[in-house]
């Protein structure tokens, strides 16, 4: 970011004035100010907010830290700039590295960036070993802004202990931690109430400090008249007002304080000599005052002498320093308003001398507030060609934009300028048509103006939009002819030029030519010019299928630039939406979820829905690879996004989305629906020629061809992705294609271009260190993992890679097998009984015969064992001979088999359920996906973590699994009974500690609801009482705690004939001490 210099006058205390009052009553309640994390001061103008905290601070000598706040600060950068400067004032060393974290961002901040913001400053904080005190002086200024006020609130959440903020408002602010740390005492409160003076407090201001003895009806008049406004005490005492006549006249109008204040404003006002009238009517259209702008704007000579006249006699005007003085908010806009309505002509010359006198000042901010004032858009738009671009890098979009639009069309037109920062700010919020037509009009303008500078900027801008939305064909002839109008003037600029080279290159990379990118690339480099975009190399890296290489720039880059990261939406060049892409590629379906989560976020905190968007394709990749999420999210993802694109009319932006669809589609069996969105898809690529994505949309759709039994479909599109990916230079692509192929002539029995394509995929396996596609879920990879294990074992057959293909078969515990079924046996064991296999499930008509699913059951129960035949007959046979037994056990197994291998040779040992001896059970090795399993892994992790978040993680993923008790079907049958206590044991157990952790985390809403879960299990689990006693108790509702007891004794009196153990009374009587207390 382009840093704007500090204002020094905002950091420093306000000098207090010898008839300031000191009040006992209000100094007693500020001293404990100390003793609290937060103050708030608020109450409206006038009633000696800042004089208060200024006089205990200074009689205090408390070392504190001032920042008076104006609204020029609403952007956080700038607000934390001042903030740190003004603990600088005490701490000269404090927040180094924060500092240069906010100069070098810039434009947009979005969550993930306040969060960075507040955890350094925290942390800065924390390493100086002493109280700070921080008074924020005048917040309204800024009450409305969403990232300042965001990020107080993330500071007061994890506010540390040697911290202590004091916020003056005018209004009280709305920060969420508020009512949980004014429930816990934490902040100290001081309203008008506090401020108010009494009648007492009048009676002595008037009395010693302005030497005034009113009797007693005298006085009882004027505070009636006042009800102790400070400011208005002030006006009546300094000019020794008639109090019969001032009470009196001002009844009859009105019992309102702020027309008492203008009342008395025309009092004081009419009072002065013409030259003090005309100088307060000149100079309060300044915020601030010296002697130098004074004299510019009234055209005087003696500012200086009339400040310190002001000052001495006290007309609501406050010294800041030895030069600069301002005036009291209200008396300010009074006197303004009075120019600005008597004196129109004075009051726009006026403007116009103060604008010039900061344009020539360099101050171009507040030149720019003077001229708007007066609607001089001429003078504006001159400001703005020399200095918008600054205020877009130091992130005042929102001030900006504004002041553009203000701008009539015809004043933009003499600059190409305004019409190129107006469409910068467009693209950035995804308004891409009209960021086109301002682009377009900064052409326009350029051309008139022989501007090729101006020109090429415009160019590049309109380019920019087709590299946002991945449109390389429109963006390539614009990149084109920014460049050569640069190369061939004498204006040509190294730094133009060098991005316009590292534009180019990105968009060759779109288009899949890697070496000319990389050509491209060499020659920006050659320029020696610092890269403004670091992941341009990334992003080549991974449409060539180099995933580490760009994994590991791209973290480069990220850790690089935290300090100093752009947070300007970036499309889909976002580095999270390029980790989750390289994620889902890879197979690290959690990763990915959680990368393109964060994208979602930075889209919505930058307001830039085109990010959002391609946050959600990103989510809709991840989630597709995770079990336990089911495919209609992924839908929904996708869906979402394409809605977002339909507003935006990006028609291209649709295609990755459409193609995941289409991968979706196709895995399910779902032909049509796949070759619908796959071809849609295609369109949108084929259009704007993105061949690299057109590679991936062809394989989706022959990947959907091979699901459906499609085959001369799935070749024709496999072929063509295979022959694509090659001419994109992708290996990662082309190994995918070899993969499908080879799939494909296994199963239409091609044994020769087999044999040709799965020895390419292995050796671009190895070459390119896609090992994890062997093991990985991946996006473009089979959706179940064990139709790799049929091929692997037909390459071994045929020596393909032997050594490489050994090493695999052994870590899939495959060594031994001669063939295998290519899916995956996931069982759902827990609730309702489901199987399938792979993606399909068996239906109950499936099963044939009832023994059969039930002697599956049994092997499920008794997983970790071969179970003896004889021991099976008497289970499941147990009133028959031993011979019709085993007759009756052999046409089940028979059938068991058939329904878990419908494509088995026949006399083919069964792969699923395996003999040992005259025992059988299931094959330990063969890869089931087994709910039961999956949750006593996740409970037992839980129950034994000691970290409260992570403990809460794993219990809440085992609890997804427990749909139900297992086996219900067979609830009555005593051989699974044992099975099924063990693990509504493990059930009741987590869900006691996820209780537990809920009330150690003081939310005793949710440690309920898990409380009557329990009950609702098993209504003698005493714990759960004990929790539900405690938690009402917290909640002071002690009614509630105490039927909870009662109930519980109760229950186990009924129910095991025992009373409650010695804990739950002690609880109780605890409750019924406090009730009593």
């Amino acid at each position: 970011m382009n840093s704007i210099p500090l204002i020094q006058t905002k950091l420093m205390i306000p000098a207090i004035k010898n008839t300031d009052l000191r009040r006992a009553k209000l100094t007693k309640k500020l001293k404990a100010i100390p003793h609290h994390p937060l103050t708030i001061v608020h109450a409206g103008a006038g009633y000696g907010k800042s004089t208060s905290l200024a006089l205990y601070v200074t009689d205090e000598k408390y070392n504190c830290c001032w920042y008076s706040i104006s609204a020029t600060d609403e952007d956080v950068l700038p607000f934390l700039s001042y903030l740190v400067a003004s603990i600088r004032t005490n701490t000269s060393e404090f927040g180094i590295e924060l500092e240069t974290y906010i100069n070098e961002m810039d434009r947009y901040i979005g969550e993930q960036e306040l969060n960075v913001l507040c955890s350094m400053f925290i942390n800065e904080v924390l390493s100086i070993k002493r109280e700070i005190l921080i008074i924020f002086d005048d917040f309204h200024q800024i009450e409305q802004s969403f990232n300042v006020n965001r990020w107080m609130e993330i500071l007061l959440e994890h506010i540390p202990a040697n911290l202590h903020l004091v916020i003056i408002s005018r209004s009280r602010p709305m920060w969420k931690p508020i009512t949980k740390m004014k429930a816990e005492g934490s902040v100290l409160e001081i309203t008008k109430d506090d401020l108010v003076l009494s009648q007492e407090e009048v009676e002595l201001m008037l009395n010693e400090n302005f030497g005034m003895t009113l009797p007693q009806t005298e006085l009882n008049r004027v505070y009636q008249l006042t009800e102790g406004w400070v400011i208005a005490l002030g006006m009546i005492a300094g000019q020794n007002h008639d109090y019969h006549q001032l009470s009196g006249g001002f009844r009859q109008h009105s019992r309102s304080l702020t027309d008492l204040f203008q009342y008395l404003a025309m009092e004081v006002f009419a009072n002065q000599s013409p030259e003090i009238k005309k100088f307060l009517e000149g100079t309060s259209i300044l915020e601030e005052m010296t002697e130098e702008v004074c004299n510019a704007v009234m055209g005087i000579n003696n500012s200086k002498s009339l400040l310190e006249q002001l000052s001495h006699k006290n007309l609501f005007i406050q010294k800041i320093t030895d030069k600069q003085y301002r005036y009291h908010a209200l008396f300010r806009e009074f006197l303004e308003e009075q120019l600005r309505t008597n004196q129109q002509k004075s009051y726009h010359l006026l403007q116009e001398r103060a604008a010039r006198f900061f344009a020539e000042n360099n101050m171009l901010e507040e030149a720019l507030l003077h001229y708007e004032k007066i609607n001089q858009t001429t003078a504006v738009a001159a400001i703005l060609q020399e200095y918008g671009l600054k205020l877009l890098e130091s992130g005042k979009l929102e001030a900006l934009l504004e002041r553009l639009v203000w701008i009539p069309n015809p004043e933009k037109d003499l600059s190409c300028t305004l019409w190129f920062l107006q469409g910068e700010i467009l693209r950035y919020r995804s308004s891409y048509k009209e960021a086109e037509e301002c682009y377009q009009k900064a052409v326009f303008v350029a051309e008139k103006q022989n501007d090729i500078i101006g020109k090429s900027k415009a160019l590049e801008g309109k380019a920019r939009i087709y590299l946002d939305t991945i449109q390389p064909h429109h963006a390539e002839r614009l990149l084109y002819e920014a460049i050569n109008l640069l190369e061939t003037s004498e204006q040509e600029s190294k730094e133009e030029i060098t991005r316009l080279y590292q534009l180019l290159a990105e968009n060759l990379i779109n288009l899949g030519h890697g070496r000319k990118a990389e050509k491209w690339l060499r020659r920006a480099k050659g320029l020696k010019i610092p890269f403004t975009d670091g992941s341009l190399e990334a992003r080549l890296y991974l449409r060539t299928g180099k995933f580490e290489k760009a994994r590991i720039t791209l973290q480069t880059e990220s850790l690089g630039n935290d300090i100093g990261k752009s947070s300007l939406p970036q499309s889909h060049r976002e580095t999270e939406l390029l980790l989750s892409l390289i994620a889902a590629f890879t197979g690290d379906g959690e990763e990915a979820k959680s990368l393109a989560q964060q994208g979602i976020h930075h889209g919505l905190n930058m307001k830039a829905p085109f990010v959002e968007a391609c946050g959600w394709i990103r989510m809709g990749h991840a989630v597709q690879l995770i079990n336990k999420y089911d495919s209609k999210l992924a839908v929904d993802c996708y869906e979402t996004a394409l809605e977002i694109m339909d507003s935006l009319r990006i028609e291209k932006g649709k295609a990755e989305a459409l193609m995941g669809l289409c991968y979706l589609y196709g895995s399910k069996g779902e032909y049509h629906r796949a070759l619908d969105a796959g071809e849609l898809a295609l369109q949108e690529t084929e259009r704007v020629k993105d061949a690299w994505l057109s590679s991936f949309i062809n394989l989706a759709i022959g990947t959907a061809c091979f699901y459906s039994n499609h085959q001369s479909e799935s070749l024709r599109y496999l072929t063509k992705a295979e022959m694509m990916f090659k001419h994109c230079e992708d290996e990662y692509g082309q190994m995918l294609s070899h993969f499908w192929l080879a799939s494909l002539y296994y199963q239409t029995g091609q044994e020769q271009c087999f044999i040709e394509n799965f020895s390419s995929f292995l050796k671009e396996v190895q070459h390119g260190d896609y090992g994890f596609f062997l093991h990985n879920r991946t996006i473009f990879g089979p959706s179940d993992m064990q139709v790799i294990a049929p091929l692997l074992i037909e390459a071994q057959k045929h020596q393909i890679a032997p050594q490489y293909v050994a090493k695999h078969l052994h870590d899939l515990n495959l060594v031994q097998m001669e063939s295998h079924p290519g899916y995956t046996l996931r069982i759902q064991a827990l609730g309702n009984f489901r199987v399938w296999l792979g993606a399909k499930e068996i239906e109950d008509r499936g099963w044939q015969r009832g023994k059969a699913k039930e002697l599956f059951q049994l092997f499920i129960t008794n997983k970790r064992q071969a179970i003896p035949k004889e021991e099976i007959y008497q289970i499941l046979w147990p009133d028959q001979e031993e011979k019709n037994a085993a007759r009756d056990f052999k046409v089940a197994l028979n059938a068991l088999n058939h329904v878990l291998e419908p494509q088995r040779k026949a006399r083919a040992t069964s792969f699923f359920i395996i003999r040992e001896g005259a025992a059988y059970g299931l094959n330990p090795n063969a890869g089931l996906e087994l709910d039961t399993e999956m949750f006593e892994q996740w409970m037992i992790s839980g129950l034994e973590e000691k970290d409260i978040e992570k403990a809460m993680t794993y219990l809440k993923k085992g609890l997804q699994y427990y749909s139900g008790d297992f086996l219900l079907e067979r609830r009555y049958d005593d051989w699974c009974t044992n099975e099924r206590d063990r693990l509504l044991g493990f059930y009741l157990r987590g869900v006691e500690k996820l209780a537990q952790l809920y009330v150690r985390k003081e939310d005793y809403d949710t440690a309920i609801d898990w409380c009557q879960i329990i009950v609702g299990k098993d209504r003698t689990w005493e714990e759960a009482y004990r929790l539900l006693m405690y938690s009402y108790y917290r909640k002071n509702n002690r009614p509630q705690a105490i039927k909870w007891y009662q109930k519980c004794y109760e229950t186990l009196e009924s129910e095991l004939g025992v009373t409650p153990l010695e804990p739950t009374v002690h609880m109780y009587e605890m409750i019924l001490a406090a009730e009593i207390g």
